[in-house]
Parts: structure tokens; C-alpha cells; sequence
């Protein structure tokens, strides 16, 4: 198939947007979307990284697809079946079929080349074989059903397009130094640090124009919703169940696809450092809208408390050799309140680390707002759209 035909196809059903991790099948697409000016697509630095990238850019509004070698379908499982499935998100991707049986190729794809449709298929994507004959109306579908949706290329299935320009870039290797430095001690738990920058987050809320927020998975999301969300009222929340790591790839994938909305995305120590690579993607990229809070307390609180490597790590020292305009380190409520007002005034990206000490109330719930109709909710949200209320929640 040629990949002028196939790019066209994309385009006719809205998908423009793409990122992921490259294998040699799917160069002709690669070259095309670089050489193209209307189709952008975003180098990640690893695949389940793509797939988060693409599910904030779909639930903006804007369809966008996942490109990865079979390989790497492995380090997607994990997004692909807790945030994917969960919400039911209409993400494509297109999956190498390095391996293929009868097709001699590198000892490391055995096993996946036998395994590659099998597995796409029990993480819950509807699964086909790309075929040009094909393509065009099993796009159609599984946007029309609104699924998530796999297509595996087998070599040589995509063919023709432009020759990449010559890559040519340099580097500055220098000392990078964040907004300010000291000694730091945490003094609040989360929910206090959270208290703190409500006002923040709800800002403009009524009028539309309140920052879109993505919560990562844990007592974090637990908590933002106990506080204010009990009676379904921040439509600008988007609470991550699961997809540990994936919070900032989906909050650079909102960011890129809405450039006129503030997107803030509240993190944690661990979720950051199991996916320390979205700071380089976030800082290559720069995206001037999005600005990331770290709430770090050492731990894995959510599952009781075991520590994290983040006391030897100075995550605004890194975001700023990664590339961020802007990044401190605070540990009181009035001064993370203050820093993050600035920071929403600055051009992004920036990051804000906030020390807080681990453990939660007894008696924190969880939300009743079910992830598919909350994901409802925020795609709303983020695209001006009106939102029925919950379908599948629970009743207080």
C-alpha cells in the first residue's frame, strides 16, 4: 500500500496526530508524517508512553494513533488494557509484525511474532491484519463504535513516501540550574497540599476556562475527588485509574492537541520515575501550556508505603536539563499555592515539586464517578462540549 493512500485515509476519518516509537516497517509513515505539514506526529520514548500521548490527544478532541514494533507492545500492555479499556478511548494503533512466522528475522522477535495478534487481541483491541482493501472500512467501524483498535503491518505492507531530511542537531552540555535550591522537608500530607491549590484548580471553572487537570492513579486521584468532586461538579478533572507513569504522557498529549487551554497535570514521585523519559519528550517538545506538579513523599503510598528512589533524585534539576523553562522545589502550603499561581502565569513547561509526608485518612473513599463516564466528562470538558451526566456511577 502506498503510503500517500493510507495517510489519506487517516486523514479522511480525522487523524492527523500521532506518536510513537519507531520500527523500519513503519518508516514510509514516519518520513510521510515529517514531510507533511498537516500531520504531526511526535517522537515518544517508549511505547506505553505513546499510547498515553495518543489517548490525550483522541480525548482532546483530536484522533491520533500509536505507532510501535511489536517488540514494544509489551511495554504497552499496562496502558493499553487500565486506560484504553477502562474508558473505552478510540485510540488506534498500528503494531509491526516483526517475527512473523515463516519470515526469518532477529532471535528477540520469536516469541512476539508468534504471539503478536493473540496478545493485541486479549488486551482488548478489536485486532486486524493491515490490509489496503480493508483499511478504509475497519477505520470506519471502530471510530463509529468509538474502541480502541489494533492493526498489525506485516513487512513491506507499507511502501513508497518521501525521504527524510538529513537529521542534523547539536547539543549544550551545561550545569542546569532550577529556580531555587536549599534543603526541603515536607510538613503537610497530600490532601493538605492538595487544599491548598484548589482555588487554582477550579479557577474559571464556570466560565470554561478553568485549567484541564489530570490526576495520577492512587490515593492522589482518591483524594482530588474527596475533597470537591463528591457531587459530579469538576467537569475539568480527569482522574488516571492505573496506568502508573502514564499521567504526564496524557497531559503532553492534551496539551499538544488544545494549545489555548492551561493543562495541569499533579503527579507522583513514583509515577514519575516509571516513566522518567516523559520529561525529555515534555521538555523537547516544550509545550507552553502544560505545567507539572510532582506531590512527592518517597513512598508508593497507595500500596503501602514502600520507598521510592526520589530523595536521591532532584526532579527540578532534571526537568530543567530535560528542557522545562521553569522548575522549583517547595514544601509548605503557602508557598505551593503562591509558586503554582506564578507557574500558570509562566510559559510552560514548568514543574513544581512538592514535598508532603506519606499516608491518608482511614476513611478516604474512591470515586462513584465510573472512569468511562468520567472520561466522558473531561473529553467534554476539554472540547466545549455539553455532558449528560453519569450513566454508570454509583448513587451516594
Amino acid at each position: 500500500m502506498q503510503i500517500e493512500s493510507f495517510g489519506e485515509i487517516l486523514k479522511q476519518h480525522g487523524v492527523y496526530l500521532g506518536a510513537g516509537v519507531p520500527c523500519s516497517y513503519f518508516t514510509p509513515l514516519v518520513n510521510y508524517m515529517t514531510i507533511d505539514p498537516e500531520l504531526d506526529y511526535l517522537s515518544a520514548t517508549s511505547e506505553g508512553e505513546a499510547v498515553a500521548i495518543a489517548a490525550g490527544m483522541t480525548t482532546a478532541g483530536k484522533p491520533a494513533f500509536a505507532l510501535m514494533q511489536n517488540s514494544g507492545l509489551g511495554n504497552a500492555i499496562n496502558p493499553v488494557t487500565s486506560m484504553l479499556y477502562i474508558y473505552r478511548m478510540p485510540v488506534i494503533l498500528l503494531v509491526s509484525h516483526r517475527g512473523q512466522p515463516g519470515r526469518p528475522d532477529e532471535p528477540q522477535h520469536a516469541l512476539m511474532g508468534q504471539i503478536t495478534e493473540e496478545l493485541s487481541t486479549l488486551c482488548g483491541m478489536r485486532t486486524h491484519v493491515l490490509s489496503p482493501e480493508r483499511f478504509t472500512d475497519e477505520v470506519a467501524q471502530a471510530h463509529a463504535d468509538g474502541v480502541p483498535a489494533a492493526w498489525i503491518c506485516r513487512k513491506g505492507t507499507l511502501e513508497g513516501g518521501p525521504q527524510a531530511p538529513p537529521l542534523a542537531f547539536e547539543v549544550n552540555s551545561s550545569a542546569a540550574t532550577p529556580s531555587n535550591q536549599g534543603r526541603f522537608k515536607p510538613t503537610l500530607s497530600r490532601e493538605q497540599a492538595i487544599g491548598n491549590i484548589l482555588p487554582l484548580l477550579n479557577r474559571g471553572l464556570d466560565a470554561g476556562k478553568a485549567p484541564a487537570v489530570i490526576a495520577t492513579t492512587g490515593k492522589l486521584s482518591r483524594e482530588l475527588y474527596e475533597l470537591d468532586d463528591r457531587d459530579f461538579s469538576r467537569s475539568n478533572r480527569f482522574y488516571m485509574v492505573g496506568s502508573m507513569g502514564c499521567a504526564l504522557g496524557f497531559g503532553l498529549g492534551v496539551a499538544r492537541a488544545r494549545p489555548g487551554r492551561p493543562v495541569v497535570v499533579l503527579d507522583g514521585d513514583g509515577s514519575l520515575l516509571m516513566k522518567l523519559g516523559s520529561l525529555a519528550t515534555v521538555g523537547f517538545t516544550r509545550p507552553q501550556n502544560l505545567h507539572h506538579v510532582v506531590l512527592d513523599n518517597g513512598a508508593h503510598d497507595s500500596t503501602g508505603g514502600q520507598p521510592t528512589p526520589s530523595p536521591a533524585v532532584d526532579f527540578a534539576a532534571l526537568a530543567m536539563a530535560a528542557g522545562y523553562r521553569l522548575a522549583e522545589t517547595v514544601d509548605d502550603g503557602p508557598t505551593f499555592q503562591n509558586v503554582l499561581e506564578r507557574h500558570l502565569r509562566t510559559e510552560g513547561p514548568t514543574l513544581l515539586r512538592m514535598l508532603i509526608t506519606t499516608g491518608s485518612r482511614k476513611d478516604l473513599g474512591r470515586p462513584r464517578l465510573s472512569p468511562r463516564d468520567a472520561y466522558l466528562r473531561f473529553r467534554a470538558f476539554v472540547t466545549d462540549s455539553p455532558w449528560s451526566g453519569p450513566e454508570e456511577s454509583e448513587s451516594e
